[in-house]
């Protein structure tokens, strides 16, 4: 279970520093899907930090529900993450290297991702992803760029076993003119789906390095 948790907040975060769905949208062809690939790592590569609050949006297709959770992120290059829960209940996230926290009110754990082949793989998968390689992952994704107005869509499509298992497709939307984040949606197998939208982004701003710490 806690594996499972781990997964699939890993997966959005995965996606987060790029960045829903939009009503016209048109696909490019490959040569412009590649140079706006190209922006997007440019513009990673300049991102040394990242701050921001985030509402995320849990639609529940056989409950006709949804449930909506609040919490702030925060990012430093290398390997340094921080997503942290803060309503309806508290849970944290912390990767620090190969090391990775996970604390509710009632447990912590520390996990060394190098004696963890799992962790160990979504860590690396997640962090160079801040770099911009996650939109030409072609090992773990197949990608397609789309235009909508002044936005930017990827509709990535799993391509390992273990990730069709999770989810069916992730869509990430990003600001052609900031190439921030907007929102990050992960569509699952049963209809749910998770929408994460980005509130509040300051880049490269200074931060306090205990936001980071897992002993």
């Amino acid at each position: 279970m806690k594996k499972s948790l781990f997964i699939r907040v890993v997966l959005l975060l995965y996606m987060v520093f790029f960045a829903s769905l939009g009503i016209a949208q048109t696909v490019v062809n490959d040569a412009t899907a590649q140079q706006m690939m190209q922006k997007v790592n440019d513009a990673a590569q300049k991102m040394k930090t990242m701050q921001c609050t985030f509402v995320q949006t849990k639609s529940l297709k056989i409950l006709k529900k949804k449930m909506v959770s609040n919490g702030r992120m925060a990012y430093s290059q290398p390997s340094l993450l921080h997503w942290e829960y803060t309503s309806p209940y508290a849970y944290t996230f912390i990767v620090n290297g190969t090391k990775v926290l996970m604390k509710s009110r009632q447990k912590r754990d520390v996990i060394d991702a190098k004696q963890n082949k799992v962790f160990r793989e979504i860590t690396n998968i997640m962090l160079s992803s801040v770099t911009g390689k996650c939109l030409t992952d072609k090992q773990n994704f197949k990608t397609q760029m789309l235009l909508d107005g002044d936005k930017w869509i990827a509709r990535l499509t799993p391509v390992k076993k273990e990730l069709k298992q999770l989810f069916n497709t992730l869509v990430i939307t990003f600001d052609e003119r900031q190439m921030m984040a907007v929102s990050v949606e992960m569509i699952e197998k049963s209809g749910d789906n998770t929408l994460i939208e980005l509130r509040n982004v300051k880049k490269n701003v200074s931060i306090d390095s205990n936001e980071f710490k897992v002993d």
